[in-house]
């Protein structure tokens, strides 16, 4: 295990132990400011990306005080971070922002996807960085007064554009409704496919990749809220199939927090919690092209909670996840030897200190990133973390 040159120069964004100058220019992260939420994403040539949404300041809405946040992107390339944009992303200011989705497409163009909330709504918005600019895509909005909707999605990028697994609930018959949406750029219309999941029962948590064919490959929850499985299926080009039965080790059970990629022979790999004697253990399984092969048993010791799941170059899982003892939260990182899972322990930078949100991928050299944010002097910053190939 080694700390990575790759970090120098993002002193506002890193560790202080990496001993670096601080970042340069705008727009920066104010060391003050709280950071609530990050996605680290790699492009197929292996060059990272990095989306933070950090707090700003306490405003008034006329109907009460909310805290607003500024949702910024950096690339990795030359040896540093670049900002990309000149300023904050969301679209208005202040106002607050959450839920942030990051994916890169096959030619490693960054989407992103956030919820901006507008007093009684949540909405969620979009760009993409073309061509040395961020798109103006606000009126694409998607809006719902059911908060389950504008938080229930997955998002893949193909072509420049957000792919996303989107849910809805049915007000009658009960249930819920899962598909994927593409944009119609003809019609300027979000376009509905075909349901995935079965539209009587509750379904949540959906996980979302594309082929090289820009073909989805779904998993998600299934059932009531103890009592779901973890389903899988991809589309064919015709009809959704399904992809064995349930993954989950107990049938019937509480699940939470699907995670899926796909290897180079577009096979996925599922990740999920799932309820082990009260606590929420880690699991994971691989499709061999006919079933389910699980992946050893439950990793970890403690209540698990947001896995964030990548492969390495050999095709084999990673998985980054959070324990909680004593209500600080702990970062901790695992990955698959082809037999076993070799567990990389606490990558906390204090491990006296709070930490959460990690978001793990593989650079161009084939090392392991981990962002995460941890609370430093009461503040919570951003720290990355390499491991060796």
């Amino acid at each position: 295990m080694f700390q990575s040159p790759l970090l120098a120069g993002v002193a506002a964004l890193v560790t202080a132990s990496l001993a670096v100058p601080p970042l340069a220019g705008p727009p920066g992260l104010d060391p003050a400011r709280p950071v609530r939420e990050l996605a680290l994403a790699a492009a197929p040539d292996g060059s990272l990306v990095l989306a933070v949404m950090a707090d700003v300041g306490t405003f008034s809405s006329g109907r009460g005080t909310f805290t607003a946040r500024h949702l910024t992107a950096w690339r990795y390339e030359g040896g540093a971070w670049r900002a990309l944009g000149g300023g904050p992303l969301n679209y208005d200011h202040p106002r607050p922002v959450s839920s942030l989705n990051l994916a890169l497409d096959e030619r490693g163009t960054p989407v992103l996807v956030w919820n901006e909330n507008y007093g009684d709504n949540d909405l969620v918005v979009f760009r993409a960085y073309r061509d040395g600019a961020w798109t103006d895509w606000r009126t694409r909005y998607l809006g719902d007064d059911l908060p389950y909707a504008a938080r229930t999605r997955a998002v893949a990028a193909r072509d420049g554009e957000p792919v996303l697994a989107w849910g809805e609930t049915l007000r009658s018959p009960y249930g819920s409704r899962l598909t994927v949406r593409t944009w119609d750029a003809g019609a300027r219309v979000w376009t509905r496919g075909v349901p995935f999941n079965d539209t009587t029962a509750f379904s949540r948590t959906p996980a979302l990749a594309l082929g090289g064919a820009g073909r989805p490959t779904v998993a998600w929850l299934q059932g009531e809220v103890l009592a779901s499985s973890v389903l899988a299926k991809r589309w064919t080009g015709e009809r959704w199939e399904a992809l064995g039965g349930a993954l989950n080790r107990t049938p019937d059970t509480y699940v939470a927090s699907t995670r899926l990629v796909l290897d180079a022979r577009e096979r996925p790999v599922v990740a999920w919690l799932e309820d082990v004697e009260g606590q929420d253990g880690l699991f994971a399984s691989r499709w061999t092209g006919s079933t389910w092969e699980a992946l050893s048993g439950r990793l970890g010791t403690a209540s698990a909670s947001a896995p964030s799941l990548t492969l390495d170059r050999g095709g084999n899982p990673v998985l980054a996840w959070v324990e909680e003892r004593g209500g600080i939260g702990r970062v901790r990182l695992a990955r698959w030897t082809g037999r076993t899972w070799r567990d990389l322990g606490l990558v906390n930078r204090d491990e006296r200190r709070d930490a959460r949100s990690p978001s793990v991928t593989v650079d161009a050299s084939g090392a392991v990133v981990l962002a995460w944010r941890e609370d430093v002097g009461g503040v919570y910053r951003v720290q990355v973390r390499s491991f060796a190939p």
